[in-house]
């Protein structure tokens, strides 16, 4: 099943990003002799038109063959109108970069659809409470519901999350529900340094709090320390080591400060209690600064606490842009933090990290699945975008510069450069499948 799922989504980016390339070519009145989902042999196709349809053996992507587009293709004087090679130079960075854009607005497309059947987000609990943070000393506690901020009803935690961005160091004063009563308190965020995912810092406005988990084991995973113990989906950790736990932080706590140290696990399963040992297998750890240090894990995901939250088809579409953006922002900044050498390298995956993580959203289910065909499209849209040659960066590269100096790059030229850039591609293929490798042989998923 893992390598179905895989092909699936494969397929779809493939096609999509062969479709962009196709359309735009038809657009544009350009002869298309192929259209193909594969390289390598034929397995099936059909000719309609000018343009034989195929699917070819090897899945790993795809392409469109225009007339014109390889040198030494022989082309008639009455089909040089529709040669790529015989087209202004606007039209051919059009169809090269509809490949690309079209993995991104899919993507856009895929969040949309996402976010208009319904969403998880948390519920506006508040969890941790910060020692001497302002909502500490505001006197919220763990386990009050935010009903309103400054009179405006509050629905979901990411609207907490709106209210401060919006209003920075304003105070704001908290509607909460605290068991059956209804008290209101006034808060007022104060700016605080923080480090990012890369490690660098940033100011950020907040009041300490975090969205309230319950210690409610929602996932088990295969093999791990909490499987073997025999915890399974819906288990309460009420206590380790005879401290009570409120919080799903207060448990990840203990757990990563005892790499290696067996603990008591009291643990409620409907109305009976049970105890266990678990053992917390070690795990190498790299902070937000890139400090090292050992944590213990056991296997286990929280059950969450969240609902289902339908986006009308105008907040949709925006939520559908927005993430869009954000997941192509987050691409780019990756990419030149792992040129920076501050994303450790082992993180670049390859084919088979992506068959691995198809099988493993698929099985989470299919919001799980749908997101992440969105963001590998990102991804696959974004790294087409590079100026490599070969890839479709590349020739609009050579195509700005053709615009620049009024006639075509030198065909030697072109080809020096694209083998340098299969060469690039080549390179960062076997590392991808080393470390691909490497993290099977391990059993260790990306940092």
């Amino acid at each position: 099943m893992t390598i179905f799922y895989a092909l699936i989504l494969l397929g779809i980016l493939i096609f999509v990003h062969e479709l962009g390339h196709f359309l735009f070519a038809k657009l544009a009145k350009v002869k298309v002799l192929k259209f193909s989902l594969g390289f390598g042999p034929r397995v099936v196709g059909k000719k309609y038109g000018d343009t034989e349809y195929l699917i070819s053996a090897v899945p790993l992507g795809g392409y469109v063959k225009m007339l014109g587009e390889e040198t030494g293709d022989e082309i008639s004087a009455e089909d040089r109108a529709r040669a790529y090679n015989f087209q202004p130079v606007g039209k051919r960075i059009l169809i090269v970069l509809s490949g690309p854009v079209f993995n991104i607005l899919f993507a856009a497309l895929v969040f949309a659809l996402i976010s208009a059947s319904g969403v998880p987000v948390p519920y506006p609990d508040i969890g941790k409470v910060a020692e001497n943070s302002p909502a500490a000393r505001a006197g919220l506690m763990t386990g009050d519901r935010v009903m309103a901020i400054d009179g405006s009803a509050v629905k979901s935690w990411d609207e907490i999350e709106s209210f401060m961005n919006k209003n920075q160091g304003k105070t704001l004063l908290f509607t909460i529900k605290r068991g059956e009563a209804v008290k209101e308190l006034s808060v007022t965020p104060e700016k605080k340094s923080e480090k990012d995912m890369f490690g660098e810092s940033r100011e950020v406005w907040n009041i300490g709090i975090s969205p309230l988990l319950y210690p409610d084991v929602g996932e088990v995973t295969k093999g791990s320390p909490a499987e073997k113990a025999g915890l399974q989906k819906g288990d309460r950790i009420v206590e380790i080591e005879g401290a009570a736990l409120k919080t799903w932080q207060d448990m990840t706590a203990i757990i990563h400060e005892s790499p290696g140290k067996p603990l008591k696990f009291r643990i409620k399963r409907g109305d009976r209690l049970t105890e266990v040992t678990i053992t917390p297998e070690k795990s190498a750890f790299t902070g937000p600064g890139g400090e090292k240090k050992e944590i213990g894990l056991i296997g286990v995901r929280p059950l969450g606490n969240d609902f289902i939250k339908r986006y009308g088809p105008v907040e949709a579409i925006r939520f559908g842009v927005m993430r869009t953006w954000d997941v192509s922002a987050l691409t780019v900044v990756s990419i030149v933090k792992l040129i920076q050498r501050i994303i450790p390298a082992e993180t670049i995956g390859g084919p088979i990290l992506i068959f691995q993580m198809a099988g493993q959203q698929a099985a989470h289910g299919p919001l799980s699945f749908f997101t992440f065909l969105a963001v590998i499209s990102i991804n696959l849209g974004v790294l087409n975008l590079l100026p490599i040659p070969m890839l479709d960066g590349g020739h609009v590269l050579f195509l700005l510069i053709e615009a620049a100096r009024r006639k075509p790059v030198s065909e030697k030229v072109i080809m020096i450069a694209q083998r340098a850039g299969l060469a690039v591609i080549i390179t960062l293929m076997i590392f991808a499948f080393y470390n691909d490798i490497m993290r099977l042989i391990t059993g260790k998923m990306m940092p």
